[in-house]
């Protein structure tokens, strides 16, 4: 059983150039994406775009050339758009959890750009697997304190999918250190695109928080 280690996914980040590092955390935030999307459909917010554009730019140019200033906006300006409890009418809800997990992935691969840590990019890969925990623990009503349960959540398909997908696309940059960044961030774009739509898996119905 897959296990979410930090401590080694660190590691081997930090073997890829700082463009993969960047690609592999986009990866993480564009699997999450729809969530945002239905979020902002469901509240009528007015984002104008700026999340999805953010994460377009990631993937168009991972190579960190944009200037750092522009970048450091850009970031404050996607901290805005993430949902806070504070900020939303009405109750707290998982949708809004999913779309605040989202957005913090976006973050993270835009400061993955910024800074090229390891770290950065780690985060990324660490919201999507503490946004399924989420979801799983609510969807199921899962006891966390009850003995057993944690592993169960582990041990849950959706959660053993998306450990499977980041060590898949560890493993692709890795093996493609050599190629062009543009056809490799194309490639791992592409399949993160087509994974999207089962992140919370097929015709899940996010359940209410309070």
């Amino acid at each position: 059983m897959r296990k979410f280690d930090e401590a080694n996914l660190i590691s081997d980040l930090e073997r890829l150039p700082i463009p993969f590092r960047v690609v592999f955390a986009a990866a993480c935030a564009e699997r999450q994406m729809p969530a945002y999307r239905q979020f902002v459909t469901q509240t009528e917010q007015n984002s104008n775009n700026m999340m999805e554009i953010a994460l377009e730019t990631v993937w168009t140019d991972p190579d960190a050339t944009k200037n750092a200033t522009d970048l450091e906006r850009q970031i404050e300006a996607i901290m805005q758009l993430i949902p806070q409890e504070d900020s939303i009418e009405g109750p707290w809800t998982q949708e809004a959890t999913n779309a605040q997990n989202a957005g913090m992935a976006v973050a993270y691969a835009l400061r993955a750009k910024l800074a090229g840590e390891a770290q950065e990019a780690a985060w990324a890969a660490r919201v999507a697997y503490e946004a399924l925990d989420n979801f799983i623990i609510n969807n199921k009503r899962i006891d966390t304190n009850m003995p057993g349960n944690e592993l169960l959540i582990l041990s849950h398909p959706l959660v053993q999918a998306e450990l499977g997908r980041q060590e898949r696309d560890i493993r692709t940059l890795l093996a493609a250190t050599n190629r062009e960044i543009a056809r490799t961030a194309q490639e791992i774009r592409d399949r993160a695109r087509a994974e999207a739509a089962a992140f919370f898996g097929p015709n899940q119905r996010a359940p209410h928080q309070s």
